[in-house]
This record gives C-alpha cells, sequence and structure tokens, in this order.
C-alpha cells in the first residue's frame, strides 16, 4: 500500500517495455517507439495497470470489517518528520486516481458497498483511461 513516486512509476514502465521488447524480440536497434510495442503487444501502459489494481483492492478494502487492519490503514496520519511540503500516501494517491476518473471518495465508498456497480465502476474507469 505504497504510495509509487514519479521516479519509482519511470522506472516500472522502463522494465515493463524492456520486458515485453524481450518477449516479443524488438531490438532497440530497430528504433521501435514505446508506444507500438504496447500497440502490438496489446498491452496497456504500467501506470493504467497499477491504477487498475488501484481500484480493484480499494473495492476490496472499502468492504472489509473494520477491525482488519488494511480498513484501519485507510485512516491512518503518519506524521512527517522533513520540511516542506507533505509527502504522498496511498489514499492520497489513489483519491487522485479515483478523481481522474470523475468518481469521488464518497462515491466509491458506496460504489463498493455493491459488487457488481464496483465492478462496472472499475471497467469504466479502465474505459475511460484507454480512451
Amino acid at each position: 500500500m505504497w504510495p509509487l513516486t514519479a521516479i519509482l512509476m519511470k522506472r516500472l514502465n522502463a522494465a515493463h517495455h524492456r520486458w515485453q521488447r524481450n518477449i516479443f524480440g524488438i531490438s532497440r536497434k530497430n528504433r521501435t517507439s514505446n508506444e507500438e510495442v504496447r500497440v502490438r503487444t496489446g498491452q496497456r501502459s504500467m501506470d493504467e495497470i497499477l491504477n487498475e489494481k488501484r481500484l480493484r483492492w480499494i473495492g476490496h478494502v472499502i468492504q472489509m470489517d473494520h477491525q482488519c487492519t488494511a480498513q484501519q490503514a485507510l485512516h491512518w496520519e503518519v506524521p512527517w518528520f522533513k520540511r516542506g511540503h507533505q509527502q504522498t500516501n496511498w489514499r492520497s494517491t489513489v483519491n487522485k486516481d479515483l478523481l481522474r476518473t470523475g468518481i469521488t471518495w464518497e462515491e466509491a465508498e458506496v460504489a463498493a458497498q455493491n459488487k457488481s456497480e464496483c465492478r462496472q465502476r472499475v471497467a469504466q474507469c479502465i474505459h475511460l483511461a484507454e480512451g
């Protein structure tokens, strides 16, 4: 449940593209763009995949009993010792994912109570990200 920094996201995307190139035998010498590799392989970017996984996970966590550690972790406040801006936490990362797709945190909590609606909302978010 850790938030991804921009640097970690770049590294994950680079590794994902490298794996796709290796699997399909596409050399860097071919001058094939990462976008073209994704089209050839039919894969989404790592950012889109992780966005989907986070949204699915938050649906499961919201449905959990309030005694579960994962449910309690949603409301933990971590004291930051660094000066400057507040560090990104997992909940704020998920909140950004939700807002990017036009869903508020409260709507996500309501949708998570109904499993079929939750699946439909995640599918809607994936479709919006692909389009």
